[in-house]
């Protein structure tokens, strides 16, 4: 039988990580206290698990690096529509998430990855306002 390898995720793209993990957690506090915007407390709590969701993948080095491209290229568009709500700020994790998804030299992403992350979030944002109205 074969033996699992057990790999942890390298101490860079971990450490990015966590750190926009805290990003998140310290704009969305201080938009949902303040008020910035009308956005629902949700969204806020879905921007947060947006933000911790490579943290589930501490022992998988390879599903870290696509989590953390694809999750960086959501809080991006997020962001960036969400601007006028009060989430700008999240530009900061999005783009530490995109950086800890190549800090890792043995765990580059591939092209594939690449082109998923930058085509799904734009697809998903328009299928949403489509059927929103």
């Amino acid at each position: 039988m074969d033996e699992v390898v057990r790999r942890k995720v390298s101490r860079v793209p971990w450490r990015l990580a966590v750190t926009a993990a805290a990003v998140t957690a310290a704009a969305t506090a201080w938009s949902a206290t303040v008020r910035t915007g009308d956005v629902l407390p949700r969204v806020y709590l879905a921007v947060l698990a947006v933000a911790a969701l490579p943290l589930l993948a501490r022992h998988a080095p390879t599903a870290f690096t696509r989590v953390c491209l694809l999750a960086g290229m959501v809080l991006l568009w997020v962001s960036l529509i969400g601007a006028a709500f009060g989430l700008g700020p999240v530009v900061a994790a999005a783009l530490l998430l995109l950086a800890a998804s190549v800090a890792d030299r043995d765990n580059p992403p591939t092209g594939c990855s690449v082109a998923l992350a930058a085509a799904l979030p734009p697809v998903f944002f328009l299928l949403a306002f489509l059927f929103a109205y």
